[in-house]
C-alpha cells in the first residue's frame, strides 16, 4: 500500500509540474510596468520552431544574451497629453527612436509609440493607437481597424484571425498605410526553461502568422512593401510579457529567424572581441541581397554616421572581417552559411544578420 501511496503521489506531482495553462487579458503588460528582456544572437541558436505540441518542454537555458532593452508601459495621456485624443484607456510603449527608413521621408518621424488596450465583447489585447513626433509635432493616429495580438482565453488548440488597418498622414502630400491579417494558433504547451527561468515554468506557445503591406505615398503616388512574418511567443500566467519571443522572416515557405528576446534581469554583458555593455542607442540595419551568392553584401549605413566601424563574426563569434567606413562587404572568400555583422559609431551600435 506504501508502494502505490509513492507512486500516486510521484504521479500526481508531475501532473502539476507540466500543467495546461490558460492565458487571460490579466496577464498582459498594464501601465506602470517597466518589463526588461535580453536579445539573442539568431545565429547558432538551439531553438528549433518545429518542436511544438501537448506537454512540451521547451529548454533554452543555453541563450546567450547580447544586449539588453526595456518597454516602459505609459498612459497615452502621461506620454503626452494631446495623446490623450487616443483613448484614456490606452497605454503603450516607445517602440523606437526614429521611424525606420525614415531618411527616405519628407519629415522627420521621432519617439515612436504603440499603444493598447484590453477590450471585452471579445475580449482582446489589442493595437489601438500609433503616436508619433512628425516634424516636432506630437501627433497620434487610431487604428482604422485594431489589431487585435491575442483572443482570450488562450487555450491551447484555439485558433483567431482578423484584419488590421492604420493611416498615417506626413504632410498634405503624403502618407503611410498599414494593412494586415493576423492568424494566431496556440499550438503547444509545457514547461520552458531559459537563463532567466532556471526552474521550468508552466506556459503555452502562441503562433500569429502575419501577412502585412506598407504603403508609402507622395503626392498620390503610393509604394506598397508587403512583409511577410510569424511570431511565436511563451506565455506564462502572471508575466506580463514573453518568457520567450522569437520573430522569423517569412520567404515563400520558408522562416527564417531574424529576432530572439527573453524575458530576464539586468546583466552585465560582454560580447566576444572585446564588445563589452549595453548602450541604449541599439539600432537596427539591413543588409541585402539576401543571400548575397556573389559574396558581396550591401549595409544601410545611416547617411548621418560619418565615421563607423563594421566587425563579421561567424557563427563561433570569431572575428572574419574588419573594415571602417565600407558599406559594402567583399565576403567572396569565405565558406557559405550565417555570418553576424556589428556596426559602430560613436555610442550607437548596429547588429545585422548575413546570409553568404
Amino acid at each position: 500500500m506504501k508502494q502505490l501511496l509513492l507512486i500516486f503521489s510521484f504521479f500526481v506531482c508531475s501532473v502539476a509540474a507540466q500543467a495546461q495553462i490558460s492565458i487571460t487579458s490579466s496577464d498582459m503588460p498594464v501601465s506602470g510596468d517597466t518589463l526588461r528582456y535580453s536579445f539573442a544572437n539568431p545565429i547558432g541558436s538551439t531553438i528549433n520552431l518545429g518542436d511544438s505540441g501537448a506537454s512540451f518542454t521547451w529548454n533554452y537555458s543555453s541563450l546567450t544574451p547580447i544586449r539588453q532593452s526595456v518597454d516602459t508601459y505609459k498612459t497615452a495621456l502621461a506620454v503626452n497629453i494631446l495623446y490623450g485624443l487616443i483613448s484614456l484607456s490606452a497605454y503603450g510603449y516607445k517602440v523606437a527612436d526614429t521611424l525606420p527608413g525614415g531618411s527616405a521621408l519628407p519629415v522627420s518621424v521621432t519617439q515612436v509609440y504603440t499603444f493598447f488596450e484590453k477590450k471585452s465583447s471579445p475580449s482582446t489585447f489589442s493595437a489601438v493607437a500609433f503616436a508619433a513626433k512628425i516634424a516636432g509635432v506630437p501627433t497620434p493616429f487610431n487604428y482604422t481597424k485594431d489589431d487585435n495580438w491575442y483572443y482570450f482565453p488562450l487555450n491551447y488548440g484555439n485558433t483567431d484571425s482578423s484584419n488590421y488597418s492604420l493611416n498615417i498622414s506626413l504632410s498634405s502630400l503624403a502618407s503611410l498605410k498599414q494593412a494586415g491579417y493576423r492568424k494566431t494558433h496556440v499550438d503547444g504547451w509545457g514547461t520552458i526553461t531559459t537563463p532567466f527561468f532556471t526552474t521550468p515554468v508552466n506556459c503555452i506557445r502562441v503562433r500569429s502568422e502575419i501577412h502585412e503591406i506598407d504603403s508609402v505615398s507622395f503626392g498620390g503616388f503610393p509604394i506598397g512593401f508587403p512583409r511577410n512574418s510569424v511570431e511565436y511567443k511563451w506565455l506564462a500566467t502572471g508575466q506580463h510579457y514573453p518568457i520567450l519571443w522569437v520573430t522569423t522572416n517569412v520567404t515563400a515557405t520558408t522562416e527564417q529567424i531574424v529576432n530572439i528576446r527573453y524575458r530576464d534581469m539586468a546583466r552585465t554583458i560582454v560580447l566576444p572581441n572585446e564588445v563589452a555593455g549595453v548602450t541604449d542607442n541599439m539600432l537596427e540595419i539591413k543588409a541585402s541581397p539576401v543571400p548575397a551568392l556573389s559574396g558581396i553584401v550591401t549595409l544601410d549605413i545611416p547617411a548621418s554616421w560619418k565615421q563607423y566601424h563594421v566587425d563579421v563574426l561567424d557563427i563561433n563569434s570569431k572575428r572574419v572581417l574588419s573594415v571602417d567606413n565600407v558599406s559594402t562587404l567583399v565576403l567572396e572568400s569565405l565558406p557559405t552559411g550565417n555570418y553576424f555583422a556589428r556596426i559602430t559609431s560613436g555610442s550607437n551600435v548596429a547588429y545585422v544578420r548575413i546570409v553568404r
